[in-house]
């Protein structure tokens, strides 16, 4: 693009917002459903991490129960982390 002369220039200037320049942050709104996701998802692990726990060391020795009931809470998490995600948008709208 060659500019010739000053109405060239006024013709192919591009005006922007000053708004749309700026980086837009998150809102209170979605920085509190970030952190409830957050505790939510720590409260679902810690719930199954116990109850497993509890139920491998009623059928086996504590020493192979404890890491084999973190490697099945883990899995089972990660299973169902989307899941709890939809919940949480679901319950909001």
């Amino acid at each position: 693009m060659e500019l010739r002369n000053l109405k060239d220039f006024y013709e192919k200037q591009t005006y922007y917002d000053y708004e749309q320049t700026q980086k837009k942050t998150a809102t209170n709104f979605e920085k509190r459903l970030s952190e409830l996701t957050f505790f939510v998802n720590i409260a679902v692990f810690s719930i199954l991490l116990a109850v497993i726990t509890y139920i491998f060391v009623s059928a086996m020795s504590a020493v192979a129960a404890v890491p084999l009931a973190l490697i099945v809470a883990l899995a089972l998490y990660l299973g169902c982390k989307k899941c709890i995600a939809k919940a949480i948008k679901l319950l909001l709208k």
